[in-house]
């Protein structure tokens, strides 16, 4: 399969290329030649290339809509924003407590990898964390934690939810780690649009930012 053809199809299906989850469609996508007859292939579908980051050279590419004149593309529009509204509230308690569990202000931005080793050994010494591991499992996203055996499987099935919703990629084959993925900058991205839009002053850091976006009743 051709680079355009594979960066087509991902990005068509609401895929993100990164250069954590697809390296290597990301390294292609850095070429300006390819980047435009992507860009051309997506415009008669009435897409655009959209990315995320440095103009020069994009952390992440998503296809946007070139408008939203066509009935079709604002249905499609309005389920990405319910998707996008029923991730927050999840994504976010799973922030809060990776944040406290590391013992800082940090948050999960593409590249940042999770280590599951340190992440539970916070967890097993402190039952707080544990009853927001818990607490996670209220969450559709989270649901498999429900039947968990233990805070080792909760945290592995949490691990996993975020996997399969592509916010997160192993580290390796042979690692029990996981690197955060540009699908949970774009998602950072819109709460920050939804912050700017709903004139909330802009907070020192994002891990302010994260429990700002909280409180917005989406």
């Amino acid at each position: 399969m051709s680079r355009l053809r594979e960066c087509l199809e991902t990005l068509l299906r609401g895929g993100f290329i990164c250069p954590f989850s697809q390296p290597d469609l990301h390294q292609a996508m850095l070429d300006q030649d390819l980047a435009v007859r992507v860009e051309q292939g997506l415009l008669p579908l009435g897409r655009v290339l959209a990315c995320i980051g440095d103009e020069a050279a994009p952390d992440t590419f998503y296809a946007g809509y070139a408008s939203l004149d066509s009935p079709q593309d604002r249905q499609s529009v309005a389920s990405e924003l319910t998707w996008l509204r029923d991730q927050i509230k999840p994504l976010l308690d799973f922030i809060r407590l990776y944040s406290r569990a590391e013992g800082s202000d940090v948050y999960l931005a593409p590249g940042e990898e999770v280590s599951f080793s340190r992440l539970i050994e916070a967890i097993e010494a402190n039952t707080t964390y544990a009853e927001m591991l818990r607490d996670l499992a209220g969450h559709q996203i989270f649901r498999r934690i429900s039947s968990a055996r233990d805070n080792k499987d909760s945290l592995g099935r949490a691990l996993e939810a975020l996997t399969d919703e592509g916010f997160l990629v192993r580290a390796n084959t042979q690692s029990a780690n996981f690197v955060v993925t540009g699908k949970m900058g774009y998602v950072f991205m819109a709460l920050e649009w939804v912050a700017a839009y709903h004139e909330i002053s802009e907070p020192e850091n994002r891990h302010e930012l994260a429990a700002v976006q909280g409180g917005l009743e989406l």
